[in-house]
């Protein structure tokens, strides 16, 4: 009887520890060493259950135990903690970042020159004083022709150019912006060997270069002669930036598409005008005189615009045709400075014209865009600039040469003025581009 209860007790014995095995977590291991993780890993898991993968990554997390194999964490959920989390404002930059653009452009423009513009006053008598009429002494004895010069020599070399543009997307459009900045285009003449006959004839009259004059506002016959040389440089510089947002698409097709845009510009124009001559009596004076008369014109523009970007594309290729008009402000400002006039005791003078006038700005862009890849493109384009009511250096100079009282009551002497006059101005050509969207 005792055996038999001995033999069933120990069965049961038997069948708990069996059931108690399958259940149990990791075991304890013994020895001199620790197994390391990796060996450890596949004792955790039952025969019969899901095998550990063979690069130790846990596909569940096993139970806590107790003793030195209770090394455990989660590899599942990928919570970083609230430290490292995306905020809303993480997610939003990180949109716009994804969708924007940047486009670097080199831009080769021609400008307008100065045309032909008289440099000097009209003079009486005379129905064109750019061709060599007889001039006197002051004792009425003649002395040679002379002629009045013009700024028609004068043409602006190209102007280049870089202008960097960046687009950001938001809602129902693209914000984006440009600025621009051109190098300084300049050009000149000089007339030289005066005061001597054009050829070796004796009959012929000595040549004169001179800067006519008003006399007290009125047309006259008043003239700086220049026996030496005279000699007249421009240039010009150019500047700007605009910011626009391009309305998304107004028609759904695909393939042609249609961006209303509104926007703001900001151009900055300046030029200058240098006239030196020297007179030096046929070679008479030890020290000939030396005339000086700059001009300085700044305009600057700002007017709010709308346009319109029209554009046919397909995966490799982008046609766009963009037009822009623009309408406000000019706050121009013409300088004019003078030294050693008519003679070496005239000082240096100096007379300012400031003010703003309504202006308008066009501008039409013809582009082809090739994407050579997903992210980036090449483009080619046509670009013209028309702005209206400018002030230019060389035709906002007065020519007068009568002292006059100031507002003090003091006297001043002789100068030539400013006097601003506006013009029209444009400049275009073209531009080659490399685009890079994020």
């Amino acid at each position: 009887m005792t055996g038999r209860f001995v033999y069933y007790y120990s069965a049961v014995l038997l069948l708990a520890g069996a059931i108690s095995a399958q259940a149990q977590g990791p075991q304890q291991w013994t020895g001199p060493t620790m197994p390391s993780y990796e060996v450890q890993i596949p004792a955790w898991y039952s025969q019969g259950g899901s095998q550990a993968p063979t690069n130790g990554w846990q596909p569940r997390t096993p139970p806590y135990q107790a003793g030195p194999a209770n090394r455990s964490w989660d590899n599942l959920s990928g919570d970083r903690g609230w430290m490292y989390e995306n905020s809303p404002l993480d997610d939003f930059f990180a949109a716009v970042a994804s969708d924007s653009y940047f486009r670097l452009e080199y831009l080769n423009y021609n400008f307008d020159g100065p045309g032909n513009t008289l440099l000097g006053a009209p003079v009486l008598s005379q129905i064109d004083p750019t061709t060599p009429f007889p001039v006197t002494d002051t004792g009425g004895n003649s002395i040679g022709e002379a002629r009045v010069a013009t700024t028609s020599p004068i043409r602006y070399s190209d102007g280049q150019a870089i202008r960097a543009t960046l687009g950001i997307p938001l809602i129902g459009g693209t914000l984006e912006g440009n600025i621009f900045f051109f190098s300084q285009v300049s050009n000149g003449f000089i007339i030289d060997e005066l005061g001597a006959p054009t050829t070796g004839n004796p009959l012929d009259l000595p040549q004169f270069v001179a800067t006519s004059t008003r006399t007290n506002g009125q047309i006259g016959n008043n003239l700086l002669l220049y026996d030496d040389s005279y000699s007249a440089t421009m240039s010009a510089e150019l500047w700007g930036s605009e910011g626009n947002f391009i309305f998304d698409a107004y028609l759904p097709d695909p393939m042609l598409q249609l961006h209303p845009i509104v926007g703001f510009r900001y151009l900055n124009l300046t030029e200058e005008l240098g006239q030196i001559g020297v007179f030096d009596q046929q070679d008479n004076l030890v020290t000939p005189l030396t005339s000086r008369i700059n001009s300085e014109s700044r305009n600057q523009l700002y007017t709010p615009q709308i346009g319109l970007r029209v554009e046919l594309k397909n995966r490799w290729l982008t046609l766009g045709f963009e037009p822009k008009l623009g309408v406000g402000a000019n706050s121009y400002s013409d300088t004019v400075t003078t030294q050693s006039l008519s003679s070496d005791g005239d000082p240096f003078t100096s007379s300012t014209v400031s003010g703003s006038r309504f202006t308008a700005v066009g501008e039409l862009n013809l582009y082809a865009r090739l994407h050579i890849r997903q992210n980036i493109a090449l483009s080619i384009g046509y670009s013209n600039t028309w702005l209206y009511n400018v002030t230019r250096a060389h035709s906002s100079i007065f020519y007068d040469d009568i002292p006059g009282v100031d507002a003090n009551g003091q006297p001043f002497d002789p100068a030539i003025v400013a006097g601003p006059s506006f013009e029209n101005f444009k400049f275009g050509g073209l531009t080659t581009s490399i685009e890079i969207r994020f």
